[in-house]
């Protein structure tokens, strides 16, 4: 799936998909590349930060499932960033379904 294939989904104002260091490997919407940059880079750390805390679930709760990670989402009054392997979306929250996004982006990421 192209990065053109999210970005018209409703809401969707930019999305990236990026290398294991966080380097933005191709990116397209709204934001200017300084700050795709940055979201990549986020992203790629955020990834870490949860893959982590997911171990750390999985080995307390004794649940089988939580790792590796699908994905995480933080969503705030207005705009929601979400990611799935090395894809990265943001979107504004009245417009777009969370579902569909974090589908695509699943989908995308599995190319």
């Amino acid at each position: 799936m192209s990065l053109r294939k999210i970005l018209v989904l409703d809401g969707v104002t930019a999305v990236c998909r990026f290398r294991d260091d966080g380097v933005v490997m191709e990116a397209d919407g709204m934001l200017p590349p300084e700050l795709m940059e940055r979201l990549a880079k986020f992203a790629q750390w955020y990834r870490r930060m949860v893959s982590g805390n997911t171990d750390l679930l999985s080995l307390f709760s004794q649940m089988r499932g939580w790792s590796p990670s699908q994905g995480w989402i933080v969503q705030g009054d207005t705009v929601t960033v979400c990611s799935s392997g090395n894809m990265v979306c943001l979107f504004d929250n009245a417009e777009g379904s969370l579902n569909q996004i974090m589908q695509a982006l699943t989908e995308a990421a599995h190319e």
